[in-house]
């Protein structure tokens, strides 16, 4: 009978043996430890110790760690406790909807914390791989994770770099791609990885996606803005009033939906540039 939850030393251990039967040839041993974890009832937030193993047993043998991490986001298995990384009771969702997020969110989580360590030798891999991994699911539950999970070690290490790859996703043809390029401003500034110089030059990657047509990238270009007001309120307030001269009807969207942590003045004034 499998336990309801596991200790973060008994997540490392089982985590461990499993790459050790992995390394010694045994693939089928390594996901048979790991499904005792991911058929548990641990909370998403408990398995960062796994992913984060994973990239850095994958410094060591790249190939070998970049094909398993494959083999796992594809394989049709059914990941991811239903209440672990989502609050499914405050979400309006279908049953089928949910399975979908939980097992895509899982999956790109764990996956996105071991790019994360990994991009420290393999930054060209791990954006290749993750934009692959978001088109193949085409679902905001893996496109969100990743966008939180995989760059802010590059954003520490490699912030040209990228800077450059958000500002092209920015402008891609498929709108999950821009999904992740809106979310993933709103992490490096959580995390405090940034400067206000670098800030600024962050907040460009939102310029690109001010007047997108899809209504979830607007939601992540809403949430992110939200979240960097917290934390430079002067910066993101100049920014929004840039953009409230702005007509259109995607923009005006995002405007009103951006405001929620500014003070009330700064609020009320924006309120009556939109309108």
């Amino acid at each position: 009978m499998k336990p309801k939850t596991f200790h973060k030393k008994e997540i490392l251990q089982i985590t461990e043996h499993a790459c050790d039967q992995l390394e010694k040839g045994g693939e089928e041993e390594f996901f048979d430890e790991l499904e005792v974890l991911l058929t548990s009832k641990i909370p998403f937030g408990k398995l960062k110790p796994l992913g984060e193993y994973l990239g850095l047993r994958g410094l060591e043998k790249p190939e070998l760690y970049f094909e398993v991490l494959d083999k796992f986001f594809r394989k049709n298995l059914d990941y991811g406790y239903c209440e672990g990384l989502y609050n499914t009771a405050k979400l309006k969702m279908s049953d089928e909807e949910i399975q979908k997020s939980r097992v895509w969110g899982w999956r790109a989580g764990i996956v996105g914390l071991a790019f994360n360590e990994m991009s420290r030798d393999h930054p060209e891999k791990v954006v290749k791989e993750t934009r692959e991994y978001i088109l193949l699911s085409s679902h905001w539950s893996s496109s969100d994770t990743f966008a939180d999970k995989t760059f802010n070690r590059m954003f520490k290490e490699r912030f040209r770099y990228i800077l450059s790859v958000l500002r092209d996703w920015a402008t891609d043809e498929n709108d999950w791609i821009r999904n992740a390029a809106a979310f993933a401003v709103h992490a490096p500034v959580e995390r405090k990885i940034l400067s206000q110089e670098e800030f600024l030059e962050v907040l460009g990657v939102m310029d690109l996606v001010m007047e997108d047509p899809a209504k979830n990238v607007q939601k992540k270009a809403a949430w992110a803005l939200r979240v960097v007001s917290k934390y430079h309120p002067d910066e993101t307030y100049d920014f929004l009033v840039k953009w409230a001269e702005n007509d259109n009807k995607a923009t005006k969207w995002i405007l009103k939906h951006s405001l929620k942590f500014l003070d009330d003045k700064r609020r009320d004034n924006l309120l009556k540039m939109i309108i």
